[in-house]
């Protein structure tokens, strides 16, 4: 017996180890080593064997995407799949999910009830061991999921959000958030990340300005890339498939509506829009998502010119091509097509692979012709094989998380704006009372911007809590709090505290701006966008919030004015998600810190920052505008023959693109340019008393071109941290797509030789030098 026993232990553990070294896994049991099933055969043969054996309706379901929370149920402990996932996989074939981890009021997650990190592995085998055990060929799921600033799932960490980072102008650290998203994704079990976002964003009342780059093409390129890299550099047995967001122009919408049209000509196009995107591709991204908007009558979901032309025909791009959710369907409400049927027929033979919605492609693509059925299918399949996903459906990362990394991007991001008479950095060398005053001191959710998934109250920091906590070791600071009003307030009930608190202090911080927090009574569209309705919650941006008006909702502005009247030092700090017209405020406030949305760790990096902890390096990668009657107002903007001011003021910006001060000051010097004008070196000292960070700013200028020019350009960046009177030299590359010009019809780009002016800036509005060059 015994014999017999170690007989099949041994059995056993050759079957083991065959299965551990084995390169092919049997996906459909049916005892055949299938070409598809072998790892070391080539991908490209091991999609077509694969498609070779598919029914239509199966490559039909690896086309769809579905809305991953309905797929699974969470009691207490307890994960299970829904009845709904059963029939969705039988009947559709279902090939990936979207929102499979993500929690909000309109998925219905929550932390109690949603898939936290703590569950989500468990919840992924469980989905792939049925998509392998119980389908014919054991296709395994793709899994997606919104990783602009953290994943966004109940429980997992939340960054910065766009404009935060972009604010940073720090490639480096967004390259390492990106590695760190990357990190949570792999530990989660995610394949594709919908991330990063590349739309221009040139008008701030549109809703989704928070989550870009900002208004300048080479910046967003810059931030683009480095975000792509941290994500793709993790190469394990699985890596991540990043997804860029959206395709094309979603960002310039007319009168800043979200999904409007875009007015954008061929030369525009190329020049501004586009180059983001390539920059991104050729840093290793997998999808490409398509945007709501049109262009030109051409809604982005079924134009041939961009997906064709130029993504696959240009660009070479080999990866899939996503529709934004129920952008297919979107094409009814365009009216470019009749029923879904006529929507997916336009959408596919336009170039789109993957539907996100699960809805509008189902049954609807037999009269499609079925070459390009499968070369949409191979895309996806291929994709499938290069992350690993088809030989490591199981796979579970466990990376460790650099947690200090929240705190160092929020307190890069954070721009001071004015600080008259250098009242801020705040000393400690005597008693000091503060008033910590208005409706985005104590808030978790203000302080996290949209697309953020629940989040243990522990994990966030706020103003008001770190300030606890500073004032626990600084004995001579003190402080009191009043809220004052709701961010969108017209009850003026509670100003007679806030009064009294202010009265009592030597100072005030005013902590106010807007909201995208959603959890509160919010209706939504089928597209996951909120309905901004009047007098719901605090929400004043973030998708669905486009705004008419850019001053502080509310009695906000009403509170400012009335605790200006006590004559005491008004610092007032914003968290908000776009560009505010501040032109009567800034005069009422001895300094302004901007902080956009700052993350889970903003309430820190802002209490570091006012006490001196941290010097403010950011600049705004996005204009502040006088007045809403100034808009667009955008750094570079056409050169034309007459810009005049408006008839009630400045047509300029009141804060411009690359703006942002410090609490030391620097020196340029030995400022040289060579190369034909593709190289400029510098030398940057620290000539004040404080540690500090600066950002070095090369703008170009073509003084006379074959068509209508920007008035100047970003064209190189570098970001320097340099001790008191310490020294630096920088040396910074300009691409060579900024020497030449794109033809009238946008077929190729020409050398433009002729007189050029390198321009090293304090910002977009404020020359250091300027040099001529001319090109050879």
């Amino acid at each position: 017996m015994k014999k017999f026993s170690l007989f099949f232990a041994f059995i056993f553990f050759a079957l083991a180890l065959a299965w551990s070294q084995n390169d092919y896994i049997d996906y459909n049991k049916n005892g055949k080593k299938d070409v598809f099933e072998d790892k070391t055969k080539p991908i490209n043969e091991r999609v077509a064997d694969l498609l070779s054996q598919m029914t239509f309706e199966e490559k039909q379901g690896q086309l769809l995407m579905d809305l991953g929370w309905q797929y699974y149920s969470r009691q207490g402990e307890d994960i299970s799949l829904t009845d709904y996932a059963f029939k969705a996989i039988k009947e559709k074939k279902i090939g990936s999910l979207w929102g499979f981890y993500r929690a909000d009021p309109w998925t219905q997650k929550t932390l109690d009830n949603g898939l936290t990190p703590k569950f989500s592995a468990e919840a992924v085998q469980m989905l792939q061991k049925y998509m392998i055990d119980s389908t014919r060929l054991g296709i395994p799921m793709f899994i997606a999921e919104e990783c602009m600033h953290g994943i966004m799932q109940a429980g997992s960490q939340s960054y910065p959000t766009g404009l935060s980072q972009a604010s940073t102008w720090n490639k480096d650290l967004v390259f390492l958030m990106g590695q760190n998203i990357g990190k949570q994704s792999m530990n989660q079990v995610v394949n594709i990340c919908f991330g990063p976002m590349l739309d221009l964003s040139r008008d701030p009342r549109w809703s989704r300005v928070e989550e870009t780059f900002g208004e300048d093409p080479y910046l967003i390129g810059v931030m683009g890339e480095a975000y792509v890299r941290g994500l793709r550099s993790l190469q394990d047995k699985r890596n991540l498939l990043p997804t860029l967001k959206h395709f094309a122009a979603y960002g310039i919408s007319e009168g800043g509506h979200n999904g409007g049209s875009a007015h954008v000509g061929l030369r525009e196009l190329h020049s501004a829009i586009l180059p983001p995107f390539r920059k991104a591709i050729d840093a290793g991204a997998a999808l490409v998502m398509t945007s709501y908007n049109e262009i030109d009558g051409i809604p982005c979901t079924m134009n041939e010119y961009l997906l064709q032309e130029v993504l696959r025909k240009r660009w070479d791009f080999k990866g899939i091509v996503i529709s934004d959710l129920h952008s297919i369907g979107g094409l009814l409400s365009h009216q470019v097509a009749s029923s879904l049927q006529y929507a997916a027929e336009k959408s596919i033979n336009a170039g789109v692979d993957l539907d996100l919605s699960a809805t509008d492609f189902y049954n609807n693509l037999a009269n499609i012709d079925q070459e390009r059925v499968n070369q949409a299918v191979s895309r996806v399949l291929y994709q499938k094989f290069a992350c690993g996903l088809m030989d490591e459906p199981f796979y579970e990362s466990r990376y460790a998380l650099d947690d200090s990394l929240a705190l160092r991007l929020a307190e890069e991001s954070l721009v001071l704006l004015k600080n008259d008479d250098n009242i801020l950095p705040l000393s400690t060398d005597k008693p000091l009372k503060i008033a910590l005053i208005g409706p985005n001191a104590d808030n978790i959710y203000n302080q996290l911007g949209d697309y953020t998934g629940p989040q243990d109250a522990t994990t966030v920091t706020t103003i008001r809590q770190a300030l606890q906590d500073f004032v626990k070791t600084n004995k001579n600071i003190s402080f009191s709090y009043a809220k004052a009003c709701a961010i969108k307030d017209t009850d003026t009930s509670a100003f007679a505290h806030a009064r009294q608190v202010a009265e009592a202090s030597d100072i005030i911080i005013l902590c106010m701006g807007g909201s995208s927090s959603r959890y509160e009574s919010v209706e939504y569209l089928n597209t996951g966008a909120a309905v901004a309705q009047q007098g719901v919650s605090d929400i004043t941006c973030g998708e669905g919030f486009d705004r008419s008006s850019l001053h502080l909702a509310g009695v906000q502005e009403m509170l400012i004015s009335d605790l200006s009247l006590l004559n005491k030092p008004i610092l007032l700090v914003l968290i908000n998600g776009r560009p505010l017209v501040l032109t009567d405020i800034a005069n009422k406030c001895e300094a302004i810190l901007e902080c956009f949305y700052p993350g889970a760790k903003g309430g820190k990096a802002i209490v570091n920052t006012l006490f001196g902890e941290n010097n403010p390096s950011a600049r705004l990668p996005i204009s502040f505008p006088r007045s809403e009657g100034v808009l667009p107002v955008y750094y570079n903007s056409r050169r034309v023959a007459n810009r005049n001011a408006y008839l009630e003021g400045e047509a300029k910006a009141l804060y411009p693109f690359g703006y942002g001060l410090s609490y030391t000051s620097f020196a340029y010097n030995n400022i040289k340019v060579s190369d034909n004008g593709r190289s400029v070196s510098l030398e940057v000292t620290n000539t004040g008393k404080y540690f500090g960070g600066e950002v070095v700013q090369v703008y170009i200028r073509k003084k006379v071109s074959n068509y209508a020019m920007n008035e100047k350009d970003l064209c190189a960046f570098a970001k320097v941290f340099l001790q008191p009177n310490e020294t630096k030299h920088i040396s910074l590359q300009i691409e060579e797509d900024f020497f030449k010009e794109w033809n009238a019809e946008a077929t190729q780009q020409d050398y433009s030789l002729g007189e050029y002016e390198i321009i090293i800036a304090k910002d977009a509005y404020t020359p250091i030098s300027t040099l001529s060059i001319t090109t050879e």
